[in-house]
């Protein structure tokens, strides 16, 4: 049996939208805090977000429609 994981493409969608979700709530969180650490995690948070984004765009052009359709077949969700 195979030991790698793979995520069905009905959750892509739902997946970044939880990841951006919750990088929004840390940005939010932690944005007018003064102490060191904290502002390290602010700018690391900020940069992943981007990172993230870039991945999102190379993704959502080639296959877009899959993705959005999958989502909005997939029966848990209930589009």
């Amino acid at each position: 049996m195979s030991k790698r994981h793979t995520v069905p493409l009905r959750h892509v969608i739902t997946l970044y939208n939880d990841m951006f979700d919750h990088m929004d709530g840390l940005i939010k969180g932690i944005a007018r805090k003064k102490i060191q650490w904290k502002e390290d995690m602010f700018f690391a948070v900020k940069l992943a977000r981007q990172e993230l984004s870039k991945y999102y765009a190379a993704v959502i052009p080639t296959t877009g429609m899959h993705h959005i359709s999958a989502h909005m077949l997939d029966l848990l969700r209930k589009l």
